[in-house]
């Protein structure tokens, strides 16, 4: 049973009238599966039917077979295509104790409820088309294949297909070639007919293979998510273990599956949970001695790393019920927290605005002798600068700053002071080999610009394109020998192209002269956030590498700051997309396109 209250944990009423391919599963693991005995008794019948209708099926047999290797050959082709079969559904419904959601994210038996995960993932019925792969003896077959009939030999070039497929999905170094081997013996060798047929399952040492090359795929995505549940799934199936690493990245996908984590989705990471801490059997378990001696197959420990991830998880809900509850575990658990524990918890006090909770975790983190490390202090950074306090983050970067080029002055306000400040009011240390980095620099230029502060942020920038770049795995120059410097990045270009869509003002108008003196003397004030810097920042960006390629919604973001900046002058925003498409291809859809119709006119001449 799970520590920790969920009573917290409320659930949308809306959720339970949403369909979810999790709750098509939850009544699984209570499903046994036929006995032996009921199996002998269709073999029998089977038996008897197949010698009745043999001689007439025998003219037509190599027609069938003919037909069905064609068959074989357009579904293979068609394996691999997921993500565009994937229906999104996000709301779970809640089913269990204490508000919590369905209960099997790994199924174990052959159910249509089970088709619906592999179809999902991008694998295909074990029914219905499926069946099509088989040799049927009988001409006058309607479309639906008894399982026994299976038990016919498997002919060897198919078994030779098998192997081969087995050896690429083995020696698959990505997730796409590994994908698609195990998409296409999911397809040619149905789980269902492995223990008849005799043909043997996917190897574990395979299976696990797949798992790592997907857990190691980065971002999470729900495609992801899904398929590695279904290869958790054949494991689980095939009566093999399922270790702890493979949970873990389970249980991150399951948190990670959308760009924004709800309360949903920690649900479904407390589920997984259950799962990996609950005892069940393998569906290979046909007696109650092989379900005695199976019943921890699936059970493992978990370690700091899971409640580490279902507490960043819990973080990135914004939900404190959710907070508790991943606290509560963690406390049960008697597991001391790591750095990592400590740092998943920052993002949770940013978003919420509690720089009190970023001081009391850096405190606590100080106290237990954990350093914050680089990725700390750009947490802390981040979080001072999106909380509006500029001159915290501004003090950090001069700090890193000083590590990397020291600063000489010294006087009232010279580093020492900063640091001292650092240490003793925000409660942040510092060490003096921790240089900035490429993360580092894009949030204080997203920072700045953001609030307002442009020269601010182009100086950074500059700063970021004359350093090298020392981080590990980065290039080394070739004519010199030493890392290269730091490239301009899309990330600080959209900050940059953000902050004038934010800030940016249009031309001022030619006046006439004022009347009073008062009005004479008083200066034009001219904003940094102008036409001219702007056209500084886009020859810039436009003069990036050739494989550099922005998304739409940059595209979108440079138009409405020239807009802004030029007082959405038509001939300025003409010639600025007409670069852009000459640059980057064009044939841009949805709000692009209809900006582009305002600009030109309905019949779009101009570019194409």
């Amino acid at each position: 049973m799970l520590a920790g209250s969920t009573s917290s944990i409320r659930l949308s009423p809306a959720s339970s009238q949403v369909s979810c391919w999790l709750r098509q599963v939850q009544q699984l693991f209570a499903r046994r599966q036929a006995t032996s005995r009921t199996f002998q008794v269709h073999r029998r019948i089977h038996a008897a039917h197949m010698m009745k209708e043999r001689a007439q099926g025998e003219v037509s047999c190599a027609v069938s077979e003919r037909k069905t290797e064609d068959v074989l050959v357009r579904n293979a082709a068609l394996a691999d295509h997921s993500d565009t079969t994937v229906h999104q559904t996000r709301v779970l419904k809640p089913s269990g104790q204490d508000g919590l959601i369905l209960r099997a994210p790994l199924p174990t038996d052959e159910s249509r409820d089970v088709e619906a995960i592999h179809i999902h993932a991008g694998v295909r019925s074990t029914h219905g088309q499926q069946i099509l792969h088989h040799h049927y003896p009988n001409p006058h077959y309607t479309g639906r294949q008894n399982p026994i009939d299976s038990l016919e030999k498997t002919p060897p070039d198919r078994l030779k297909t098998r192997q081969d497929l087995l050896d690429s999905l083995l020696k698959a170094t990505s997730v796409t070639d590994g994908w698609e081997a195990y998409h296409t013996l999911t397809i040619m060798f149905p789980h269902h007919i492995h223990h008849l047929s005799g043909v043997p399952k996917i190897p574990q040492r395979h299976l696990h293979h797949l798992a790592h090359l997907l857990a190691s795929t980065k971002p999470r995505t729900r495609t992801l998510f899904l398929r590695l549940s279904a290869v958790l799934t054949m494991l689980h199936r095939s009566g093999c273990r399922i270790y702890l690493w493979e949970w873990n990245a389970l249980l991150d996908c399951a948190g990670k599956r959308w760009r924004k984590c709800s309360l949903e989705d920690y649900k479904a990471a407390v589920e997984v949970f259950s799962q990996m801490t609950t005892p069940r059997p393998s569906e290979n378990s046909s007696d109650d001695e092989n379900l005695a001696a199976e019943s921890d197959l699936g059970h493992v420990q978990p370690d700091i790393i899971t409640y580490t991830t279902l507490l960043y998880i819990a973080g990135r809900s914004l939900d404190p019920s959710a907070i508790r509850h991943a606290s509560n575990l963690l406390r049960a658990s008697g597991l001391p927290p790591n750095r990592i524990t400590h740092l998943s918890l920052l993002h949770y006090y940013t978003r919420t605005k509690q720089l009190s909770g970023v001081r009391s975790t850096l405190q606590k983190m100080r106290e237990q002798g954990f350093e914050p490390g680089l990725d700390g202090i750009n947490a802390c950074m981040w979080a001072y600068s999106r909380n509006g306090h500029m001159d915290v983050a501004s003090t950090i970067y001069r700090v890193l700053r000083h590590n990397l080029q020291p600063e000489l002055d010294v006087g009232e306000y010279d580093i020492d002071a900063a640091v001292k400040y650092l240490l003793d009011v925000e409660g942040i240390a510092i060490r003096g080999d921790i240089i900035p980095d490429e993360i580092t620099y894009t949030s204080l230029i997203q920072a700045f610009a953001y609030h307002g502060q442009i020269m601010k942020a182009l100086h950074v920038f500059v700063d970021m394109l004359s350093t090298p770049n020392r981080e590990p795995k980065a290039p080394i120059s070739q004519q010199i020998g030493e890392p290269s410097l730091y490239q301009p990045t899309l990330a600080a270009f959209r900050g940059i192209f953000l902050g004038f869509a934010r800030h940016a003002q249009k031309p001022l108008p030619l006046r006439t002269p004022p009347g009073s003196l008062s009005e004479r003397l008083r200066p034009i004030q001219k904003s940094d956030w102008n036409l001219e810097n702007l056209h500084q920042v886009f020859k810039a960006f436009m003069n990036l590498p050739a494989d550099v390629m922005p998304s739409e919604r940059l595209i979108y973001w440079i138009l409405v700051s020239f807009g802004k900046a030029s007082g959405n002058d038509a001939g300025k925003l003409r010639k600025v997309f007409l670069q852009l498409e000459q640059r980057f291809g064009g044939g841009w859809g949805g709000r692009l396109d209809r900006l582009r119709k305002s600009i030109f006119g309905d019949n779009g001449s101009g570019g194409r």
